[in-house]
């Protein structure tokens, strides 16, 4: 697929907040959002599907309201889509291409305006990789701020084969994919469930 054959409008849906407070309250879908600009660095990607994360909603609630881009906000950091305009320094990535990825660097420090949870969002190439064809784009979108999560825990407790690891809440997000690491790299782990699920013991 070329450039030329994909055309992108001036404004999109998307969910936005104007203010800080209560999430069910603030959020609202608006039709007339801009669509970010592209930077050189960066690609437009169409959104198929994003996940919405614990710290979306203490976003929301202003929790990191000293270091976050000014309302009106779209929220949203994990997304898959298909990239549909290329920054001019662009790469490795092409029009077409199905992506997955966390859209910031930096998940406190001056987090994107324009999130996820609209049609369309720019986003580095560095912060993108090609979607596994395994995985549906739901799939993709609920993993990348999740694992970040799981690997930054792990790298600073300096994981090493010969550790024994307790994971507390292993059935939710990064619980299970911290043990789905721990499966390949441990000796031995242990994660208490809810009642329902029960305890699941490796070694």
């Amino acid at each position: 697929m070329s450039s030329s054959t994909v055309t992108v409008p001036t404004k999109m849906k998307g969910w936005v907040y104007s203010e800080y407070g209560d999430p069910a309250q603030v959020l609202k879908l608006e039709s007339e959002v801009p669509v970010p600009d592209v930077k050189e660095d960066q690609v437009l990607v169409k959104v198929v599907a994003a996940a919405l994360n614990l710290l979306d909603y203490k976003r929301m609630e202003g929790a990191i309201k000293a270091t976050d881009s000014s309302p009106p906000t779209v929220p949203g950091y994990d997304v898959a889509g298909v990239v549909v305009e290329l920054g001019s320094k662009v790469k490795n990535l092409q029009v077409g291409d199905e992506v997955y990825g966390n859209i910031n660097e930096a998940a406190l420090l001056q987090p994107k305006k324009y999130g996820s949870l609209a049609e369309y969002t720019a986003v580095e190439e560095k912060l993108l990789a090609l979607k596994p064809q395994n995985l549906s784009f739901a799939e993709a979108a609920s993993l990348p701020l999740a694992i970040e999560t799981a690997l930054e825990g792990l790298e600073k407790v300096g994981l090493t084969s010969e550790m024994s690891i307790l994971v507390l809440g292993g059935a939710g997000g990064v619980g299970s994919l911290v043990i789905q690491v721990l499966t390949q790299s441990t000796s031995w782990f242990l994660t208490i469930l809810p009642l329902q699920v029960g305890v699941i013991l490796s070694g």
